[in-house]
């Protein structure tokens, strides 16, 4: 914790819950300010006297929701809803962390109950809307994609339609970014188009794979052996992860670059410098 996040001496001797209520206030501005690590630390160390701080909890779970973490968000969240079972923000976090941990069927049950409490719930339309999705209910998952657009268009807007994305394009773009030393990861391994991954390749990793992935390689790298030799069957491209973030091509496509670059890197174990990174 840097020093200037730190409680100030003028506040040594006034009583804890002042004391609690300022670091409270230090946590939330933190978070709103996305300065989550410190957020997270402030969150933490107030949880260390009252583990059942709502608030600190809230933050806390929002955090993790930010990072993607979505089996520490279920935690957190079931520790909320012990604490207040009906209350429907909690329940569409809980929406969200379900999801995140591919857990869809519970995602949905978590997004219904919240949508029957609060029909104004953004969040737990979409996601109850993108776990549909992935139980291959896509009629259903769409009214609820088309809820959430209705109540968020900003946050949550429809999908692109795949007939909009100039899919070459976008692949050539990505494939230009890739660093030189894994571009003939790329020259030996097909891509290859998805809709949306499988839950059980999700789950083949301890935590589970975000849904929300738009390329994963096919195969388990070898154990013994040349990893630049044995190479995987296939990298996949899901279609329909990337007609979310198709509303912004430039986005999509450093994002696409960013995850193939990643999966070739875990398989080859060649990491690129970051640009700008010194020697």
């Amino acid at each position: 914790m840097t020093p200037e996040n730190r409680i100030p001496q003028s506040t040594w001797g006034t009583d804890p819950a002042t004391v609690r209520a300022l670091r409270l206030s230090r946590t939330q501005k933190a978070y709103e300010g996305r300065d989550l690590i410190t957020a997270l630390i402030e969150a933490e160390e107030i949880l260390e006297e009252d583990p059942d701080d709502l608030n600190a909890l809230e933050v806390l779970g929002n955090i993790e929701l930010d990072f993607v973490h979505g089996r520490e968000a279920v935690i957190i969240y079931e520790q909320l809803l012990e604490l207040c079972p009906d209350k429907p923000a909690y329940l569409s976090g809980m929406t969200v962390a379900r999801f995140l941990n591919v857990e869809f069927e519970t995602a949905v049950e978590m997004g219904k109950r919240a949508l029957g409490l609060d029909p104004g719930l953004a969040e737990a339309a979409a996601y109850t809307g993108l776990a549909l999705e992935h139980l291959k209910m896509p009629k259903e998952g769409l009214r609820y994609l088309q809820m959430a657009a209705r109540l968020a268009p900003t946050r949550f807007p429809l999908p692109v339609r795949e007939s909009k994305i100039p899919w070459r394009r976008l692949v050539a773009e990505a494939l230009a970014g890739i660093p030189e030393e894994l571009k003939f990861f790329f020259t030996k391994v097909p891509l290859v188009w998805h809709h949306l991954p499988d839950a059980s390749v999700l789950r083949a990793l301890d935590p589970p794979i975000t849904p929300l992935v738009l390329a994963l390689y096919e195969g388990i790298p070898p154990e013994e052996g040349d990893p630049t030799e044995i190479l995987p069957r296939s990298m996949r491209i899901f279609r329909g992860n990337a007609c979310r973030f198709g509303h912004d091509p430039a986005q999509l496509i450093d994002d696409l670059t960013d995850g193939l670059i990643a999966e070739a890197a875990d398989w080859t174990g060649i990491y690129p410098e970051s640009e700008g990174e010194e020697e």
